[in-house]
C-alpha cells in the first residue's frame, strides 16, 4: 500500500473516532445540568421520583444519579442506595417496593417523558445561537425558545391536583437564558417553570362545585320528567315521547356518573394530603370502570341527539308520518356510542393505561371525538332543513295548526342547546389568553345543566304535559275516589231499579235518569239530580278505558260514537 493509501486510512478511521466520540459525548439538558443520556435518564428519574412520591424515607442524591434510603420506614435499611434505572427490572421492582402500585406507575411514566425529551433534544440538531436553550426542568421538555417570549405546554398528569386542560408557562428573557428565581434557603438561583396555574387549588374547587351543583339540578328535573311521560299512557304511547325518554335516560345517567367522578375523583384528589390513600390511587380497577362509563354515557347523550334529530326531520319532511317501529333507534342510540367507546376502552388499556384515564391520550381521543362531531353536523343539517320546510309551510299556509309553531320553536331551542354543548367541550382557549379559567367554569355550566334546560323545555313547558297534568290532576283522583265510594254504599234497593244498565230497554227511564249519547244508562237516582258534571265524567271515564291512545283534543272534537 502506498504512502498516501496509508495516510487516507488513517484519516478516515481518526474521523470515524472522533464522529462516534461526538456522538456519545452528545449531551442533554435539565435545570440542574448537562448529561450524557445514560447519566441524564437516572439523574432525572432519581428526581421523579423525589418529585411525585414527595417521600422523606427515600430521596435523590443531590450530586449522584441515585436515590438513598434515608431512615428504617422502609422495606431497605437506611442509607441504602437504590438505582433509579426502569428498563433494568430489578432496580425498578426494588424501588417500586417502597411506594404504591400506582405512584410506581406514576414515577415511571414521569422517567419515560424524561427519556423522550432528551431524545428530542438530541434529534432537534444543533442549537440556534441567541435562543433559551432546550431543557427538562422536571415536569415537562421544552425546546429552543426565541428571546422574550414566554412559551407553553399542558399540564402534566403525574402533578398532585394538576389539571391536563391547563397550561404551565415558561419565560425566555431577553438575553437568551431562562428565567430564574432565587431560592434563599440554599442562597441558590434555578430556572423557574410557572406551573401555578396548574395547581391552583380553590379555583379548581370553585369548578367542582360549579359542575356539581349542575349536575344535581339538571338530575331534579329529569327524574320527574321521565316520570310523567311514563305516567300518561296517552304521552307515552307517542313515539316522539319514547324518544325523549329514551334522550332523558341518557342525560340522567350522564350526570350520574359525573357526580361519581367528581366526587370520587376530582374532589377527593384536591382534598386528599397523601396521594397515596386517594380513592384513584386505592381503586385503580373500579376508578378506570368508571372513566369508561362516563366517557359511554357521555357519547349517549350526543348519539341520542342525532335519533332525535333524525326522527324530527323525517317526521317534517314526510308529512308528519312516523316511522312504523323505533327499533333501529333504539340501536343506534345505546349500540353506536358502545361500539367505539368500546373500541377507545380497548385501545386505551393497551397503549395508554395510566392511573385512572385521567389525562388526555392525545390522539385516540378522536375516537370519541370524531363521531360526537359527526352526530352534531348531521344533526344540524336536518335543524337547518327543517326550519326550511317549516318555514315553507308556513308562508304558504298561513292558517296552519299551531304544530308547526311548536316545532318551528323547538327547532330553534335544539340548536343553541345541543350546538353549543359540543363545541364548548372541543374547544380551548389559545395558550396564554386572559380568560382561561372563566371560560372554564362557563364550560362546566354549560356541559353540565344541559339536562336541566331540555327538562325543563320538553317536559314541564310541553303544552301537551300541561294538559295532561290538568286532566289528571290530584283534584280529579279525588273526586273520582269519593264517585266509586258513594256508588259503593248505595242501598241494595236502590241499586235494583237505578243500576247503570247494558240494554237500552232494560230499565224505565224517568225524569231523573241520566242517560249517554250511545243510549246507555249510566246512573239513574231517585234523589235530585246533582248535575251535568257526572254524565261528563262518567262518559269520560268510558272513552279513556276504551280509547287510551286517541289524543285528548281529538276527543273533545269528536262524540263517542265517533270515536
Amino acid at each position: 500500500m502506498t504512502t498516501t493509501g496509508r495516510f487516507l486510512v488513517i484519516f478516515f478511521v481518526a474521523l470515524l473516532q472522533f464522529v462516534a466520540t461526538e456522538s456519545t459525548n452528545q449531551k442533554c439538558r435539565s435545570k440542574s445540568g448537562s448529561y450524557v443520556k445514560e447519566e441524564f435518564k437516572l439523574q432525572a428519574c432519581a428526581r421523579c421520583y423525589s418529585f411525585i412520591t414527595q417521600s422523606r424515607d427515600v430521596t435523590f442524591h443531590p450530586s449522584h444519579p441515585f436515590l438513598v434510603v434515608m431512615n428504617n420506614q422502609t422495606k431497605f435499611p437506611q442509607w441504602t442506595i437504590l438505582i433509579p434505572d426502569t428498563e433494568n427490572s430489578t432496580w425498578a421492582e426494588k424501588i417500586c417496593r417502597t411506594t404504591s402500585t400506582e405512584m410506581c406507575f406514576l414515577w415511571k411514566k414521569c422517567c419515560e417523558d424524561a427519556v423522550s425529551c432528551c431524545e428530542r433534544q438530541l434529534t432537534l440538531g444543533a442549537q440556534e445561537n441567541g435562543t433559551c436553550p432546550r431543557t427538562w426542568d422536571g415536569y415537562g421538555c421544552w425546546d429552543d425558545t426565541t428571546p422574550g417570549t414566554t412559551v407553553y405546554i399542558s399540564c402534566p398528569s403525574f402533578l398532585q391536583y394538576a389539571i391536563s386542560s391547563r397550561y404551565a408557562e415558561k419565560q425566555c428573557m431577553d438575553d437568551g437564558t431562562w428565567f430564574v428565581r432565587g431560592n434563599n434557603t440554599k442562597e441558590q438561583n434555578f430556572e423557574w417553570t410557572d406551573y401555578t396555574k396548574c395547581l391552583h387549588k380553590e379555583s379548581l374547587l370553585v369548578t367542582v362545585y360549579l359542575g356539581l351543583a349542575c349536575n344535581v339540578a339538571s338530575i331534579a328535573l329529569l327524574i320527574p320528567a321521565i316520570g310523567i311521560f311514563l305516567l300518561y299512557r296517552s304521552l307515552r304511547r307517542q313515539h316522539r315521547i319514547r324518544l325523549h325518554i329514551n334522550f332523558f335516560a341518557a342525560l340522567f345517567m350522564s350526570d350520574l356518573v359525573d357526580i361519581l367522578w367528581d366526587v370520587l375523583v376530582t374532589h377527593d384528589r384536591l382534598m386528599t394530603t397523601d396521594s397515596n390513600s386517594s380513592w384513584q390511587i386505592q381503586y385503580v380497577d373500579a376508578c378506570k370502570v368508571l372513566a369508561y362509563l362516563k366517557i359511554y354515557f357521555s357519547c349517549t347523550t350526543y348519539v341520542w341527539m342525532f335519533c332525535e334529530g333524525f326522527y324530527l326531520h323525517r317526521l317534517i319532511s314526510n308529512a308528519f308520518k312516523p316511522p312504523k317501529s323505533l327499533i333501529f333507534l333504539y340501536a343506534i342510540g345505546w349500540g353506536f356510542p358502545l361500539a367505539y367507546s368500546g373500541l377507545y376502552g380497548i385501545l386505551r388499556l393497551i397503549y395508554d393505561n395510566e392511573i385512572c384515564w385521567v389525562k388526555s391520550s392525545g390522539e385516540l381521543q378522536w375516537i370519541i371525538f370524531a363521531p360526537n362531531l359527526c352526530c352534531l353536523v348531521v344533526n344540524l343539517f336536518f335543524l337547518c332543513n327543517i326550519l326550511r320546510i317549516l318555514l315553507t309551510q308556513l308562508q304558504s299556509h298561513p292558517n296552519e295548526p299551531s304544530n308547526f309553531r311548536r316545532a318551528l320553536k323547538a327547532t330553534f331551542v335544539l340548536i343553541p342547546l345541543f350546538g353549543v354543548q359540543l363545541f364548548v367541550s372541543i374547544y380551548r382557549l389559545p395558550a396564554g389568553s386572559s380568560g382561561g379559567p372563566e371560560y372554564e367554569k362557563f364550560s362546566v355550566c354549560v356541559l353540565n345543566s344541559q339536562g336541566f334546560f331540555v327538562a325543563l323545555i320538553f317536559c314541564f313547558f310541553n303544552g301537551e304535559v300541561r294538559e295532561e297534568s290538568t286532566k289528571y290532576n290530584v283534584i280529579t283522583h279525588v273526586k273520582r275516589t269519593c264517585t266509586r265510594l258513594k256508588l259503593m254504599r248505595m242501598p241494595a234497593e236502590t241499586s235494583r231499579g237505578h243500576t247503570t244498565a247494558t240494554s237500552v230497554n232494560f230499565v224505565n227511564h224517568g225524569p231523573d235518569s241520566h242517560e249517554s249519547e250511545n243510549g246507555t244508562t249510566l246512573y239513574e237516582s231517585p234523589r235530585p239530580s246533582p248535575g251535568p258534571g257526572k254524565k261528563v265524567y262518567n262518559t269520560m271515564e268510558l272513552n279513556e278505558r276504551k280509547y287510551p291512545y286517541i289524543p285528548l283534543a281529538a276527543r273533545k272534537q269528536s262524540s263517542p260514537t265517533e270515536i
